[in-house]
């Protein structure tokens, strides 16, 4: 009884550990592709910050210095104020090895104008070579942020400071992209070291570092970078994700004390009732059973969790691979999938969401399952598309989905597939290589409409490639360009391994600058 308690425990121990890290995982990757966003959107904010400053500049060189003064009055009093961008700014000429004050709007300078602080700064500014150059300034108890930007041709400078909110928050977190994110921004690219050179946060500073599950990400800023530091507010994963080690943990230990009186029952029944050996027998087959259930939800808790494993299907082979795009991000909308629908039957669905982030990625989980459901209901693939294409609308789920589905029989080799504007498939038969004629309807979320469906056959040793349009589009490129070097790498490499074919496939084929996802699905038939 002790070693079923010990080793209940040690199994419910390891899975409950196992989901807990793959779901801290998955809620790593999740903040970290957040955090990307959120960048972006602060990104977008600097532009804001060094339009108003360019745009100066360029008065100057249309009106030259004897209008200076007034154009740069006229051009950049908008951006200066107390509900504005900017605070007080200043425009700078150089005279020799030092700058003139030309003219200035606003409150106060932070560094005083006839001294050499400020004549160094705007040297800096005049020779980093950068788009514009940064300082963190104190006035008191208020933070500033100084700006500097200057014009080789025409010797201007333009000098500006922000002021930094004293509760620390900005507009920019106001964007949907930090809805869910305790964050810190920081100049420099030592976050989290020093709290003097942050810019903006949402925290209590005196909180700051942020701990436990954090990402960061850089944005240039002028002559250094701004370094954002996130942590979720909330979990970001599913709920079932997140309560999942629990239900485990309580379910295996239910199951474990299950287990503790089944065997404490059989030690009683076995000194009181030594000759009775069907009881004791029976009573042993239902600990074995117990055992078996909690280890085969142990496998399949293990399969849940990687959901990219290939199913056996008789007679067939199958090889999958998904490759992130270069500047993408590492999931995207497309993905592939095979099933085992009967015991001659399979099934196979390759799709492609447009766009990408975390949105893609839901449409793509509802777009996979809803079909999944379908095949494994019976549904043929026409039907199937046809069902699916009522689940979704453009206009409001803002994604258009391709698809090409087929179901098979393995041991005759006929093949049915419909479309729903997906690139067509290319069968490779001995010498032959050639895409699989079928009518291509509309994408889903272009409104609910009809499949027509088509039959093909394929003979023994015969390899069906189905891919998502990754594979074939190429900047300044033609689909057919992309369809027709598709076509003159496949024989080249159809002898391969299919794993092997896969792989060196990809290689061959994918453009390293290309963003876009690519997902491949190979389905060879060795047998019948």
């Amino acid at each position: 009884m002790v070693g079923i308690c010990l080793l209940g425990l040690l199994l419910t121990a390891l899975a409950t550990w196992a989901v807990a890290r793959a779901d801290k995982n998955t809620e790593q990757r999740l903040l970290q592709t957040q955090t990307r966003q959120a960048a972006a959107v602060l990104s977008t904010a600097i532009i804001t910050i060094q339009q108003p400053m360019a745009a100066a500049l360029d008065v100057q060189r249309a009106v030259g210095p004897p209008r200076a003064a007034k154009a740069f009055t006229r051009v950049f009093s908008g951006s200066v104020g107390a509900d504005r961008p900017f605070l007080s700014a200043s425009l700078w000429h150089r005279d020799g090895d030092s700058f003139t004050r030309v003219a200035s709007l606003g409150a106060a300078s932070s560094l005083d104008p006839r001294g050499s602080h400020i004549q160094d700064f705007l040297d800096h500014a005049s020779t980093s070579g950068t788009p514009f150059v940064v300082r963190q300034l104190t006035v008191g108890d208020q933070s500033r942020i100084a700006y500097a930007k200057s014009d080789s041709v025409t010797g201007f400078v333009v000098y500006a400071e922000r002021a930094i909110p004293a509760d620390r928050r900005a507009p920019v977190d106001r964007d949907s992209a930090y809805v869910d994110l305790d964050y810190a921004i920081y100049i420099g690219s030592a976050a989290g070291t020093d709290t003097a050179d942050m810019t903006t946060t949402d925290v209590d500073p005196a909180s700051l570092p942020l701990t436990g599950t954090t990402a960061q990400a850089t944005v240039p800023f002028g002559d250094t970078v701004l370094t954002l530091a996130t942590r979720p507010r909330t979990h970001l994963g599913s709920n079932l994700s997140q309560r999942l080690p629990w239900f485990l943990l309580l379910g295996g230990l239910l199951l474990t004390l299950a287990l503790a009186l089944v065997a404490r029952q059989l030690t009683r029944s076995r000194q009181r009732a030594e000759s009775d050996t069907e009881t004791i027998t029976t009573l042993y087959q239902r600990v074995d059973t117990l055992y078996g259930e909690q280890r085969a939800l142990s496998v399949r808790l293990q399969r849940a969790l990687l959901p990219q494993v290939n199913p056996g299907i008789p007679g067939m082979e199958v090889s999958s691979e998904y490759v992130a795009g270069a500047q993408g991000i590492d999931i995207g909308g497309d993905w592939y999938s095979a099933i085992a629908v009967g015991e001659e039957t399979f099934a196979f669905v390759v799709g492609d969401v447009s766009g990408n982030g975390i949105d893609a990625v839901a449409e793509m989980a509802r777009a996979r399952f809803t079909l999944r459901a379908y095949l494994f209901d019976g549904d043929g693939p026409a039907t199937a598309l046809e069902k699916c294409s009522r689940q979704f609308d453009i206009a409001t789920d803002g994604h258009i989905i391709t698809a090409l589905v087929g179901v098979g029989s393995w041991r005759t080799g006929e093949i049915t597939v419909a479309n729903a504007g997906h690139p067509l498939p290319l069968l490779v038969s001995g010498p032959e290589t050639s895409f699989v004629p079928m009518p291509v309807g509309l994408p889903l979320g272009a409104g609910p409409t009809g499949y027509d469906s088509a039959t093909f056959s394929m003979p023994l040793g015969a390899t069906l490639i189905a891919y998502t349009d990754g594979l074939i589009e190429r900047r300044a490129e033609t689909i057919d360009t992309g369809m027709s070097r598709l076509l003159e790498t496949v024989p080249c490499l159809a002898a391969r391994p299919l794993d092997a074919f896969v792989g060196e496939l990809l290689t061959s084929m994918r453009d390293e600058s290309s963003t876009d996802d690519i997902a491949v699905l190979a389905l060879r038939r060795v047998s019948r």
